[in-house]
């Protein structure tokens, strides 16, 4: 029987208090969440996943029960993923989602990922700037205090949503979790589209235990994204979910972990 999660807390660089849970037994999981997320939306995946391993799946900087920093850029959220590493000690894997997985990518251009690297549909900017102008917009209703319209912004501008579909999001219980994030996403945006279309950085990734996720339902850039990484970072794996999306880890959490376990070295569950 899985482990219920217990929340701990450790601190980074710069003195931001970092809010993390534990859950299961076996080889460390270290989970990066997504822009409009928390560690929360992890938990029914951490459920199938704790079977195998030990998960440590945090609050990044400025969200839930985390603490932040008026200082920010990816680089502090490297420093964050280190400082949980070191919590789950070594040997560790670490799993990135979105523009958690941003920052696993720029954890792994600095340190070593002595386990395996995870990567579940970074938004690479493949086809261009993932905000480019329509970021000015985002801000200016994020400044107005209009969360909602600027989430609306968001979600057909940089995730590709189609319109019509924003009042079935509205409707759902998601909408209410992620309205409050709005504002920290702004600044991730600019990290995003800062870091340019040079996907070739990865390839000095090539020959460590690398593994991509990414769902055929999901927004093409973000398909497009893991499948340009697996031909860049030789001898990565790529999964492909069929008919999933960007919340693929919430709407098949089962699927979805036994997609992470294809990613994992077989001696680091044994």
């Amino acid at each position: 029987m899985t482990t219920e999660p217990t929340y701990r807390t450790t601190t980074s660089a710069d003195g931001t208090e970092i809010t993390y849970y534990v859950q299961g037994s076996g080889p460390a999981l270290v989970v990066a969440h997504g822009s409009i997320a928390t560690s929360d939306q992890w938990l029914p995946a951490t459920a199938d996943l704790s079977r195998d391993f030990t998960c440590y799946v945090f609050d990044r900087r400025g969200r839930a029960r985390s603490g932040d920093h008026a200082a920010y850029d990816i680089q502090k959220e490297v420093e964050d993923i280190r400082a949980v590493i070191e919590v789950a000690g070594p040997g560790a894997s670490l799993l990135g989602h979105s523009y958690g997985a941003l920052c696993t990518l720029a954890y792994a251009l600095r340190h070593e990922v002595e386990g395996a690297l995870i990567l579940f549909e970074p938004p690479m900017p493949v086809f261009g700037p993932v905000a480019g102008p329509e970021l000015e917009n985002y801000r200016a209703a994020i400044a107005a205090g209009d969360n909602a319209h600027a989430l609306e912004i968001a979600l057909v501008e940089f995730v590709g949503l189609p319109a019509e579909a924003i009042p079935h999001v509205q409707q759902t219980p998601l909408w209410d979790a992620i309205l409050p994030l709005a504002p920290t996403w702004t600044r991730e945006l600019e990290q995003i589209d800062a870091l340019g279309p040079d996907v070739d950085r990865y390839s000095v990734l090539s020959g460590r235990p690398t593994h991509l996720i990414g769902g055929t339902g999901t927004t093409p850039f973000l398909l497009e994204s893991v499948r340009r990484l697996n031909k860049i970072i030789a001898g990565s794996t790529l999964t492909e979910l069929p008919d999933l999306d960007h919340f693929a880890h919430l709407a098949d959490p089962a699927g979805f972990a036994a997609a992470v376990r294809q990613g994992v070295p077989a001696q680091a569950t044994s």
